[in-house]
């Protein structure tokens, strides 16, 4: 996974955990159901504010997002 220094603040749309555009490091994490061949859309999601959780019965790593 690669990590920008920065987050793009002039994006649309702010990190879906914390709700911000802080300058802070992110990740680029893909939205499922828009790949076309090896691209796809993504959002940006802090680093810090990531919590991911390993489901080994289904090799599946994830983190749920209060609204």
């Amino acid at each position: 996974m690669r990590i920008f220094k920065h987050m793009n603040t002039k994006a649309k749309e702010p990190c879906p955990i914390c709700k911000t555009k802080k300058n802070k490091p992110v990740v680029l994490i893909p939205k499922q159901g828009t790949q076309k061949g090896y691209n796809a859309e993504a959002i940006q999601v802090h680093v810090d504010c990531l919590d991911l959780w390993f489901i080994e019965e289904y090799n599946l790593i994830y983190q749920k997002i209060e609204k």
